[in-house]
């Protein structure tokens, strides 16, 4: 008879568990969407929509001066956008009995998470205005499936809700393809073009339509664009761009954007973002990368931003009477509006990691 050993399988019901009181760090995404937009506050008993305004260009002089007569006088025009803003939160609701046990104090754990959730959630209610108004389509958390899925056989002219020809008119900037074909549909899925990846050739033409069009740059005299790292990546195995960066000899340069990835590439500074909008599905994976510049986007808010309520079950509440859980949330009032069409540009490449 073979000899039985006593060990920590056979009496395993006298070890111990050890619970670690640091808790593992939260990987949190970085958003950048809001922090290039114009603030326009709303102040309290001002209704719920804000209007901006604007003057329209006028044309320089189409002639000269008679010496006794004046040329005909022109009409000053101004535009106007108007938005009305939506409210938007979510809340956790804990027991009391975890509140006694956990070795972590749910409740503070539970408003730093909802502290990432609401600077998500108002990263989002700025790509509505810049991308599609579609709340399901837009971030990281409502999947990747819907912003292009009618949309890939549509010529790129046709794309923007403010510039578009017809009714497929979506977005809230005008798009521009990496690739020379028409259609995103047209270009391969498993072997896209060097035009049609993330790289210099595609931002050359997104930096040309912001240009001709007097786009201004921000302080730092760059384009700011918010990147997903699908389409870094792709970009770092796209040999035009390698080529770029071995040629690029002038150093680090101090930004004003922190955790921007590269140096400035055709005039635009990148920040990666796994927030920023994609569109992938089996048989095409798109990026869409938004260029913006100064005056672009402007995002308006009701009571000062983000409201954090914390809410303990006390003598008067009629929902609890065994006080058996408090709950905490957050809510924010808040809508963000293209100010002008022509100071953005979403840059539209192919994936392939």
């Amino acid at each position: 008879m073979a000899a039985r050993q006593t060990s920590t399988v056979t009496d395993d019901n006298l070890l111990m568990v050890y619970f670690q009181r640091r808790l593992i760090k939260t990987l949190d995404e970085q958003v950048w969407f809001y922090q290039l937009c114009e603030k326009y506050p709303l102040p309290e008993g001002s209704g719920t929509q804000m209007t901006f305004n604007g003057w329209r260009r006028l044309a320089a002089a189409s002639g000269t001066l008679a010496e006794q007569s004046a040329n005909d006088a022109v009409a000053l025009s101004s535009r106007s956008v108007n938005v009305t803003i939506a409210s938007y939160g979510r809340g956790v609701k804990i027991s009391d009995l975890l509140e006694k046990t956990s070795i972590a104090p749910p409740v503070q754990g539970a408003i730093e998470r909802l502290m990432q959730a609401a600077a998500l959630t108002l990263d989002n209610v700025v790509q509505l205005a810049v991308f599609k108004n579609v709340l399901s389509q837009i971030g990281k958390d409502r999947g990747n499936t819907g912003l292009l899925s009618s949309l890939m056989s549509t010529v790129a002219s046709a794309l923007c809700a403010n510039t578009g020809t017809n009714a497929n008119r979506q977005f809230g900037f005008p798009v521009v393809f990496g690739t020379s074909a028409a259609r995103l549909s047209a270009v391969s899925a498993t072997a896209p073009s060097i035009s049609a990846r993330f790289g210099p050739i595609g931002i050359r033409k997104a930096v040309d339509r912001l240009s001709n069009f007097d786009a201004q740059p921000y302080a730092d005299g760059n384009y700011a664009a918010v990147i997903h790292p699908k389409a870094m990546s792709t970009g770092m195995g796209n040999a035009d761009l390698k080529q770029w960066f071995l040629n690029w000899d002038g150093g680090p340069q101090q930004s004003v954007w922190k955790g921007k990835v590269t140096t400035p590439l055709h005039g635009v500074r990148f920040i990666i973002s796994t927030n920023a909008s994609r569109y992938a599905v089996a048989a095409h994976s798109v990026n869409l990368t938004a260029i913006l510049s100064e005056g672009a986007v402007g995002v308006t808010e009701l009571g000062g931003g983000v409201e954090m309520i914390v809410k303990r079950p006390g003598p008067s509440s009629t929902d609890n009477p065994y006080n058996l859980f408090s709950t905490a949330s957050f809510k924010l009032r808040a809508v963000a509006a293209i100010l002008n069409p022509s100071a953005g540009v979403i840059l539209a490449t192919h994936e392939r990691i």
